[in-house]
């Protein structure tokens, strides 16, 4: 990934190598932490086996950037949102 100083006029580069092009489906996510990171685990749940699943990536982030994350999540929660319709919020 490739970052310019934080400025108004910056832009951002970001490439993906080819294996991970596609992506890889999550359908739950564990959350945990430690005081110097947090752990995402997200995980693929098979119809018929809840109490098993796979974790399919791992990532870990700085408490810094926690924050951000939210954000970032929030914001394109809004768009997705105001396009298609409002998603059913579980919990």
């Amino acid at each position: 990934m490739t970052e310019q100083p934080n400025d108004d006029s910056a832009s951002l580069s970001v490439s993906v190598d080819p294996e991970m092009r596609h992506g890889i489906y999550a359908n739950f996510l564990v959350v945990s932490h430690t005081a110097h990171e947090f752990t995402l685990d997200f995980c693929q749940s098979l119809p018929g086996a809840e109490t098993s699943m796979d974790v399919v990536a791992r990532l870990k982030i700085a408490p810094t950037m926690v924050g951000r994350v939210l954000e970032a999540l929030s914001e394109n929660l809004a768009v997705y949102e105001n396009r298609f319709g409002s998603v059913p919020h579980v919990g």
